[in-house]
Parts: structure tokens; sequence; C-alpha cells
């Protein structure tokens, strides 16, 4: 009896110091967490102060070893050197991190022990942390609306796993994308981070469509995202008209399309129309027209417009075929004995000249053709020997079609006789201008002033005393002036009669009173007084009397 109860005392103290010995520890961890691929993964650990921690991957027989601060040595290859243990041991801290997370991480299980020495007797292994891994390329995100001219906005956000080093962005974009800022932040998102950058650029219609993505850079490798592109609104900056068909044939008909550099399509055209020098405008939705009646003057205009504004194309001219056309100027002139010839014609594409004789077609040797300054006319010259009936007629083709025309012969005279009456017509009338004036200067010298009276004597009217007495007058006058004659050895019968030799009724008139005058000569004296009343009376010759 005292046996049994001695054996009941020493089973009471052993449960005591077992009790004293035994702890029960508190672990505070997740069930599951996310780790990003290329990043860290942190696995929250709290517990009481302790001085020793180890985790563990789970296996159901074995005990991998996945952190030892004491041993290691003891660590699974594919954990060491990437695993710790972060935070004060003597605040309870236990947090697990594992670097550079791959692929093979995923679903991975691991638990915590707690001074493994100690005795305690809690199942550390029924508080396991399964570590899923992904793989969370940068996320990019762009302004709806972007407006030529305006300021917008593109975001690139990448998630990681590991607070300590977050990844680091880098920007694809057009070279044409020139004025830019970028902005960054990070915070916390259900148990994770995100790192974002904000990109603030100028929009310009040359960065339409071009595409834009940013890469996030991990310590093991570079994960990109989704290239998008960019939607750039402008105005048509670049208006183009484009023909259906190549060749365009005079009264035909022809097909314009209107082709602008936009964003969005224009929704409305004005086309304009250029035909005489006078514009008209058609209003239209289509892009395509149809233009009937072209004439080789016609040209072609479009304005096109979208929601962001207008623009406007270069004129378009034409290149019109048309048949052709001898123009008026083609025609023959003869030349001494030979025949030069000249046929113009008008065409598009330019015309090809021939000219016949009497209905043969001329040699290549004398006959040429040649461009003029015209636009589309070509001349054909050639010269040719002329004989009584000589036909010249002219033909111009083209591969639209063909005219024909009788050239007309002109009759002149030679280049060279007109050459001749060119120089000399300047000559003859210098010549005939000098003998016009020559006889006017030769009239007017002779004859005497305005006001002069002639007393020649010769009077038919009866003579009365008065008479008598001027008469002698006049006649003392013609002796005087016979005598300063005789002295001057000069003939006054010459001269007198110097104007008119001919004129035999004036020479009979003048013998007379010339007979009367030597008859009276002996009574002149007498009458010098009275020559003195007739101061104003001068003597004139026969020529000179004649001349008034």
């Amino acid at each position: 009896m005292a046996t049994a109860h001695l054996l009941r005392l020493l089973s009471l103290f052993t449960g005591i110091s077992v009790l004293q010995q035994t702890r029960s520890w508190t672990i505070n961890v997740p069930t599951t967490i996310t780790a990003v691929e290329g990043s860290c993964v942190v696995v929250p650990c709290k517990t009481q102060p302790h001085s020793q921690v180890t985790w563990y991957r789970y296996h159901s027989i074995k005990y991998p070893v996945v952190y030892d601060g004491r041993h290691p040595a003891s660590v699974e290859d594919q954990f060491r050197g990437r695993t710790s243990v972060t935070g004060e041991a003597a605040e309870g801290n236990c947090t697990l991190v594992i670097d550079k997370v791959k692929s093979a991480d995923n679903n991975l299980q691991v638990y915590v022990w707690i001074d493994l020495d100690s005795k305690s007797n809690q199942k550390f292994y029924d508080q396991t942390v399964t570590i899923i891994v992904e793989r969370k390329p940068p996320i990019i995100s762009i302004q709806k609306k972007i407006v030529d001219g305006e300021i917008f906005w593109v975001n690139c956000s990448v998630s990681y796993s590991c607070p300590f080093s977050p990844p680091s962005l880098q920007w694809t974009i057009s070279p044409f994308l020139k004025n830019y800022t970028v902005m960054a932040f990070n915070e916390e998102v259900k148990g994770q981070w995100s790192y974002t950058e904000t990109l603030h650029g100028l929009a310009t219609y040359e960065i339409h469509n071009s595409k834009m993505w940013c890469s996030a850079k991990f310590r093991a490798f570079n994960a990109e995202s989704q290239q998008i592109p960019l939607n750039i609104l402008y105005e048509p900056v670049t208006v183009t008209l484009i023909l259906e068909k190549k060749m365009v044939m005079e009264s035909g008909s022809i097909t314009v399309e209107c082709t602008a550099n936009c964003n969005p399509q224009p929704h409305a055209y004005i086309w304009l129309k250029r035909e005489t020098g006078q514009n008209k405008e058609i209003n239209s939705t289509e892009r395509k027209m149809t233009f009937n009646d072209i004439t080789r003057d016609t040209s072609f205009s479009c304005i096109a417009s979208n929601e962001i504004g207008m623009g406007k194309s270069d004129w378009l001219y034409l290149d019109v075929k048309y048949a052709p056309v001898i123009l008026p100027e083609s025609s023959c002139r003869q030349r001494e004995e030979a025949l030069e010839c000249v046929c113009q014609a008008e065409a598009s594409p330019n015309a090809s000249i021939y000219l016949t004789i009497d209905g043969n077609y001329t040699l290549l040797s004398p006959f040429s053709i040649v461009s003029t300054n015209k636009k589309n006319v070509v001349s054909g010259e050639i010269r040719v020997q002329a004989q009584s009936k000589t036909n010249i007629s002219c033909t111009a083709t083209n591969l639209v079609g063909s005219d024909t025309k009788q050239l007309s012969v002109d009759l002149q005279t030679s280049s060279l006789s007109l050459w001749w009456l060119a120089v000399l017509l300047p000559g003859l009338v210098a010549l005939l201008v000098g003998c016009v004036m020559f006889i006017y200067r030769q009239y007017f010298t002779d004859r005497p002033p305005s006001g002069f009276v002639c007393n020649t004597g010769i009077h038919f009217r009866p003579q009365n005393e008065s008479d008598n007495v001027q008469q002698e007058q006049r006649y003392s006058s013609v002796q005087r002036s016979q005598d300063e004659d005789t002295q001057s050895g000069t003939n006054p019968e010459v001269d007198r009669l110097s104007c008119v030799y001919d004129n035999d009724f004036v020479q009979d008139m003048i013998r007379p009173a010339r007979a009367q005058q030597y008859q009276n000569n002996a009574t002149a004296p007498r009458r010098q007084g009275e020559m003195q009343l007739q101061a104003k009376s001068l003597d004139c010759s026969e020529d000179t009397y004649l001349n008034c």
C-alpha cells in the first residue's frame, strides 16, 4: 500500500515537471500569398519573442530546410542564398523573404519552427503558407480621345511583391513624340505593391497609328506590356486628287477621287471645277465624282472636311488629249522661183506633220518639223521649186485623229526686192521732201513782201491829167533805175524780164510804155516835186510785177 502511494507521488511530480518545461506558441501567418515572378516574396510571420527561427518546406516524410540562420549549409540548394528572415526576434518578428521568385516556386508550402531546442506542444507544420507565383507584365492605358495639338497622357503600371526593390520601367515611343514628361508613384494594393509611370506628351498627327508600349525590368528578366496604337484626331493635312484613268479625252468624261490624310475620314467635300477661267463649286458627301464634257483647259480641286477641320488640295491640271487642228498661219509664199511652205498644227499629244506636193509625200531631206514656243504646237517647213500649177497640202495626225488643209500660195515679191525697196524708200522720200523745200524757198524768197506796190506804168483805164502826172513820175522812176543799172554795169532789161520769159502779152504792153518814157524824159525834172508826193510808190520790174 505504501508502495502504491509512492508511485502516485512520483507520477504527480513528473507531471508537474513536464508542464513546467512545456510552452505554448502562437504563430500568425497567412494561409496563401501571391508572389510576382522575378520579384521577391515576403511571408509575414508574427509570434512571441524568441531566439531562433527555422523555416521548412512541407514534406510528408522529410523536413527540407528553407531557411536556417545557424546552419546555412543545411538549406536546400534551390533556396540557398535566396532566403532570409527580417525583423527583430525580440519583437516576435519571424517574417521570411524569398528572393528572385521563380516559376518553379509556384505552390510552394512552407512552415516555421520557433526555438527548435525547446520543448513545445505546438504542431507548427499544421500552419503552412502556400506561395502562388504569377508573371504580371506591365499594364498600359491611354487617354481615350487625343486631338492634334493637345496634351495627352499614357499610364504604365506594374505589380510587384518585393517592397524593397521595385522594377524599373522603360518606354518605347514614336520618334515623332519629342515633347513629353514622365511622373512615377508607388502604392500598396491587396498585400502587393504597384509602380506606375505617367507620360504626358504633345499630340501631333505624325504619331497617329504609331504604337507605344512599356517594359518592366525585374532582376531575372524583362516583361513587356501590350502594344497600343495611338489614335490621334486631326484635320485633313494632305488632300490629293487621283484620276481613275490616265488618258483624258476632250469632250469625254473622267472620275476623280479626293483622298485626305486625316482622322476621322472626311464627311463632306466641296469640289471645285475651273473652266475657261471660271470656278464652279459642287457640295457632296462622296469622295468620288464623275465629270462630263471635259475641255482642254479644265482643272479640279477638292476641299475635304471632318469634325476637326478642313483641308484643300492643289489644282489638278488635266492633260487632255485632242485631235490636231491646222492653224490659220499655215500657208506658202513665193520667193523668187521657189515656194516656202509652213504648216503649224496644235494637238495633244503633239502631231506628226506631212506635206504633199501634187498628191505625193515630201522627202525627208528638204522637210523639217520643229517645236514652237506655244504649248502643243509644232511647225513643218519645206522649200520646193515653184511650178505653174503646184498644189501643196498639209496633214497633221496623232493617236486621237487628223486634220488636212490645202495651203494657199501668197504671191509676193522676192525677199531681195523687198530688201532693196526697204533700203531705197527712205532715200526717195528724203529726195522728194528736199525738192519741195527748195521750190518753196525759191518762191517765197523772190516774192515781194505784203503791201508792196508795183508801178510799171501798165494801166488799162483812160488817162487824165493826174494820171499823166503819175505816169510821168513812174517814167522818171524807171529812168532813174536805168541810170543806176547803167552805172552798175548790168542790163536792166534782162533783170526786169527775169521772172517771165514767154508772156508776149505782157511784153507788148511794156514796149509802148517804154517809148513814151523816153519821149517824156525831158520833162522829168519839172515833175520832180510831184514825184515826192508818191513816196510810198515803188518801182518794180516786169518779173516782180508778175510775181505780185
